[in-house]
């Protein structure tokens, strides 16, 4: 089996965490993460290079991207409420970190496979596809478009995923994120509140979103942006799956509603979502809740 040298920036969150446990045996896997939330590298089950840094340190960047084959970019401040609360240092880790990695794969002729978001679709009342017009609402989706076009624009190898709202357990959980927040929030008894409700989302439980990114780096096909979605609910009925104990705040509306289709990832990779909400309650029955350092909102980057 020939060995892959595979960098992963954000290794330490959310995805990246799950994504070197499930990591296929011929990768040899190096971790870039400054663990600013929380995380470390205790939470890994296999031996990996990690490396506690920033990845707006160009220097480092440098030699780590070198030595790698395939780089799998995570790392960033996801999401509006944290790009809000850091905006200064989300502008420089969201793009123009992102543009020096771009850099210097392109200088050393790697692959980038890169996790953007659905929310660049913003608000739109059709089914998105890869092509459907972009409509963006917030700088965090901004800055996430603006480092596709640069991909696009200088690489010749890359796969770009834009990644629907993610939930399901992980080494370094969230909980600030819809479907885990109203999970968590019903196994403690903590009251549920539902902005608005009749909103579309694109949803992917964490360890299907891992699946496609092994599939991703070892397929060799390039020059892709692709859904990387599971199924599409509203949000109150999503909701009212879970469970009924939800207060409606009909006064505080969410802009942004997408409904994502997922049929290009399901024919370029051959990939199809093994996860549900049922199996990730019964997941979530197994751990303990912490209120602060589940949720990327909570943590000051600068």
């Amino acid at each position: 089996m020939i060995k892959k040298n595979v960098l992963i920036t954000g290794g330490a969150g959310y995805i990246g965490s799950l994504l070197v446990n499930l990591s296929p045996e011929n990768w040899n896997v190096t971790v870039l993460d400054n663990c600013i939330m929380g995380n470390s590298e205790t939470q890994f089950l296999k031996k990996i290079d990690f490396v506690k840094d920033d990845i707006r340190n160009k220097s480092i960047l440098d030699e780590m991207v070198k030595k790698s084959d395939v780089v799998i970019h995570l790392a960033g401040i996801v999401g509006e409420a944290s790009f809000k609360k850091n905006s200064k240092a989300a502008w420089e880790i969201n793009q123009f970190a992102t543009e020096n990695i771009v850099d210097l794969i392109k200088n050393y002729n790697k692959k980038l496979v890169f996790m953007s978001t659905c929310s660049v679709y913003g608000f739109n009342t059709g089914v998105c596809t890869e092509e459907t017009n972009l409509n963006p609402v917030d700088d965090y989706s901004r800055s996430k478009i603006n480092s596709e076009e640069y991909i696009k624009n200088n690489l010749e190898n890359y796969i770009i995923f834009r990644l629907g709202t993610v939930y399901g357990w992980s080494p370094r959980m969230r909980f600030d994120i819809i479907i885990n927040k109203i999970i968590g929030k019903m196994l403690w008894n903590e009251p549920i509140e539902i902005f608005g409700g009749v909103q579309w989302r694109p949803f992917i439980h964490v360890k299907d979103a891992v699946k496609a990114l092994i599939l991703a780096t070892d397929k060799p096909i390039r020059k892709e942006i692709i859904n990387l979605v599971a199924e599409n609910h509203q949000l109150l009925k999503i909701a009212k799956e879970i469970t009924d104990d939800i207060k409606i705040i009909p006064e505080k509306q969410d802009n942004r509603s997408y409904n994502v289709e997922n049929h290009k990832i399901k024919n370029k990779l051959n990939w199809n979502p093994e996860m549900n909400i049922e199996k990730t309650i019964n997941e979530f029955k197994k751990v303990q809740y912490a209120e602060n350092i589940y949720h990327n909102d909570k943590w000051d980057y600068s």
